[in-house]
């Protein structure tokens, strides 16, 4: 098979197992200071946790598929390029909608908040577009 434009360099298939571990891990941290059997700071688990979370939503995203050919590499691109306009509409009109509802039940969103809504936005349209093929 030759290269074309669409070739993207991903991670091989056995990295899906990693970045899975990964994530039960992480949601694991979580569960595990919530129980309070380790005393461990929020904001440290707060972040720990985040940062396992979005480390283990990349390599996932990053991840070839098994079957992985020209239409799936497209697939990937539109999944991709979604996300990112999803991220860009999100980050405009976030500030709008604390503005109408005055903050009633509705809190500032961080970075990590707009990555995490963007990775389960991509990962939505990509295994949606998946099963339409």
């Amino acid at each position: 098979m030759g290269k074309n434009q669409l070739d993207l360099p991903l991670l091989p298939t056995p990295y899906r197992k990693i970045a899975l571990g990964l994530l039960i891990l992480s949601v694991l941290f979580v569960v595990v200071t919530k129980t309070e059997m380790l005393l461990i700071d929020r904001g440290t688990v707060k972040t720990i946790s985040m940062t396992g979370i979005l480390v283990s939503l990349l390599v996932l995203a990053l991840t070839k598929n098994k079957i992985e050919d020209e239409l799936t590499s497209r697939i990937r691109l539109r999944a991709f390029a979604g996300s990112f306009i999803f991220g860009v509409g999100y980050t405009i009109v976030w500030p709008y909608v604390n503005i109408i509802f005055r903050d009633s039940f509705f809190s500032e969103k961080g970075s990590t908040e707009l990555l995490l809504a963007m990775f389960i936005f991509y990962f939505l349209i990509f295994y949606s577009m998946l099963k339409k093929r």
